[in-house]
């Protein structure tokens, strides 16, 4: 089965090819342009490295967030348009699971991506990748008691999070890792798992994943809408 994920819900997105029982083979889209410039450049030159066309593709899959609010809408439009043009099921992977993905850890891992405002977008999964909890957003003081329940290492995709003034500097002491590179092949990788389960679905169905709650709402976290 060959799967396509795009990833752009980042400001440093990255498209990948998933062949078969292949490695997956990922490409970085880079911050310095736009990602609406340069993204189906990246796919075209991705395929023709390994003469496949479009047409070969059997299911697309998309990053969908949380993250970059234009990204997300972006790499959704892009990975929406290709496969109701090929009619192939389209797969959407959470951008916290992606990250989550990303690290061999035995035991459950929090995704941590900065939200802004002092916040967190944070996702406990296990080892296979299954949610332990709903996807949440909130401050790190309101979220680190649900997170030492499960044990979780944290994982962040921006070592800054982690920094002086960053919103998980009060996380010092905690099992912690830093993802490097694109989540793209992470995204094809969990795509294809869930395709095989037979979860891709019409590229219609697929939304984003925003998370972030209304301004009005008091702080603290809460499950993200689905």
């Amino acid at each position: 089965m060959n799967v396509l994920a795009l990833d752009t819900a980042r400001r440093g997105g990255s498209v990948s090819l998933l062949r078969g029982g292949e490695p997956a083979v990922t490409q970085a889209l880079g911050s310095e342009r736009r990602h609406e410039q340069v993204l189906f450049g990246a796919v075209s030159r991705l395929l023709e490295s390994h003469s496949l066309a479009l047409e070969a593709i059997d299911v697309f899959a998309a990053a969908t967030g949380p993250g970059s609010f234009t990204g997300i809408r972006v790499g959704l439009a892009a990975a929406k348009a290709l496969a109701e043009a090929h009619g192939k099921p389209l797969v959407g992977v959470s951008s916290l699971r992606a990250l989550a993905a990303s690290v061999r850890e035995p035991d459950s891992r929090a995704a941590l991506v900065d939200a802004r405002r002092g916040e967190l977008f944070v996702g406990c999964y296990d080892a296979g990748s299954r949610p332990l909890l709903p996807e949440m957003l909130g401050a790190w003081d309101d979220l680190e008691p649900r997170l030492r329940k499960l044990g979780a290492t944290l994982v962040a995709d921006d070592p800054s999070i982690f920094g002086p003034g960053g919103p998980a500097a009060a996380a010092s002491g905690w099992p912690a890792r830093v993802a490097s590179g694109g989540l793209a092949e992470f995204v094809a990788l969990l795509a294809l798992r869930d395709a095989e389960l037979g979860l891709g679905t019409p590229p219609e169905a697929v939304e984003a994943n925003y998370i972030r709650r209304p301004s009005a709402r008091p702080p603290g976290a809460r499950p993200a809408s689905r």
